[in-house]
């Protein structure tokens, strides 16, 4: 498509895509469409014919007027998505359904986006590079909501007044950010882009990840939670299918959103399929239980759609459903499933830790566990054997009884190192 476009032109044929293509219904792209106009009014207080990616990010610009998106209204975040939807299709001629909005226009957008063809060269998961996409796509909306247009532009106190603007209270946010800024910085000042490396400025933080011991529930509350489904529903023999997979298997909800039918090999009863986080191929067993349970979704449940996932929404569009929606289902279920969830998570990811409690109770080894997990080394399979508080307990030594007069000394004062 053309970088430049007739508005009405390029929205009406905007509009035919999300009915025709992504089956969106009237009352929704009615809204859409009342929320272009916005971008209209500014193109005619610029007196500007024609409609570009250029266009809808300097109305952003505007809109955000140097505010974070959390100061945003409800009505300004729906308006910043639209104009976000347009200004893809625009550039593409094809809109994703996605949450995120990345901002990766102009000299600084290019240049991110060679870095992180730089970072897929070194064979970066795909969740790593869509972090660094995210921090640094922020980052140049910032520079551009602030007239830094180029990267030679750049200098100490935008990146630290950038720095400045992140929410403080999101100390995670912050740390990775303040990660992906210096490794980007670094990058250039490596390939000399830049003659002076501006990642050293950027300051160091003391965030420490606190590795808190997981959560897990018994294989007798498993059972309760997935006699709990009725699978009388097309919405319960999904969500049933997906449980049970993610207890069975312990399969992360990344997996199970994108799970297709080629990944399943009904012939010797398996599931083969590239993990979504590390990229590490593996071979799971398609256990009875679990290939009944797919069968009874596909065969009973599931929409009539022409998506290769096997996990669809239950509702138009049919869209394959998220990692998000599988959390917030599970976290559903479990708060129906009348268990006792005092002072335990509940969400998907919860299932994946009960069944690692299951193989340290069966006695599995490390070695076993890590392969079924499809960790790419037993140091991260590490983290969940904290669980297996009956093995700990074995290692325990016993406390030496202290003298008593140590007690009547310290109270005196009398005893000194």
């Amino acid at each position: 498509m053309k970088n430049e476009f007739d508005y009405s032109d390029v929205t009406s044929k905007a509009l035919d895509f999300l009915k025709n293509k992504l089956l969106y219904k009237y009352v929704t792209t009615r809204h859409y469409r009342s929320r272009w106009l916005y971008v209209k009014e500014y193109m005619e207080s610029k007196m500007t014919d024609f409609i570009s990616p250029a266009v809808c990010n300097d109305f952003l610009i505007k809109l955000y007027n140097g505010r974070k998106h959390s100061d945003l209204s409800v009505n300004e975040k729906n308006v910043e998505k639209a104009i976000s939807i347009l200004s893809e299709f625009i550039s593409t001629g094809t809109i994703h359904k996605t949450n995120k909005i990345i901002h990766l226009d102009g000299p600084i957008g290019m240049v991110i986006r060679d870095f992180l063809e730089f970072k897929k060269s070194l064979r970066r998961s795909n969740l790593t590079i869509d972090k660094i996409e995210t921090h640094l796509s922020n980052f140049n909306f910032w520079l551009l909501s602030n007239g830094v247009s180029t990267i030679h532009d750049i200098e100490q106190m935008h990146i630290l007044n950038f720095i400045r603007s992140l929410d403080s209270n999101k100390k995670a946010l912050v740390h990775d950010t303040l990660l992906d800024l210096r490794g980007f910085f670094n990058h250039l000042y490596t390939k000399k882009v830049l003659s002076v490396n501006l990642g050293l400025v950027i300051p160091k933080d003391n965030y420490v990840c606190q590795s808190q011991l997981p959560s897990y529930y018994t294989e007798a509350e498993i059972d309760r939670l997935l006699k709990s489904i009725d699978r009388g529903t097309a919405v319960g023999k999904r969500d049933y299918a997906i449980l049970i997979i993610a207890a069975r298997l312990g399969l992360r909800v990344s997996d199970i959103a994108r799970l297709k039918f080629e990944n399943l090999h009904w012939e010797n009863s398996s599931i083969v399929l590239n993990q979504y986080k590390t990229g590490k191929y593996q071979t799971l067993p398609l256990l009875p239980a679990i290939g009944n349970a797919i069968l009874d979704y596909i065969q009973y449940g599931r929409p009539q759609c022409g998506e290769k996932n096997i996990f669809i929404l239950a509702v138009s569009p049919f869209y394959p459903i998220s990692s998000r929606s599988i959390s917030t289902m599970a976290h559903r279920r479990f708060l129906s499933a009348g268990l006792n969830l005092k002072g335990r998570k509940h969400g998907a990811h919860v299932l994946r830790h009960s069944l690692v409690k299951e193989l340290l109770n069966s006695k599995q080894i490390l070695p076993v566990i890590t392969e079924v997990l499809g960790h790419k080394n037993t140091e991260s399979t590490r983290h969940y054997i904290r669980i297996d508080t009956e093995s700990l307990r074995q290692c325990s030594l016993d406390v030496p009884m202290v003298n008593p007069l140590f007690y009547q000394l310290l109270k005196e004062g009398n005893c000194y190192e």
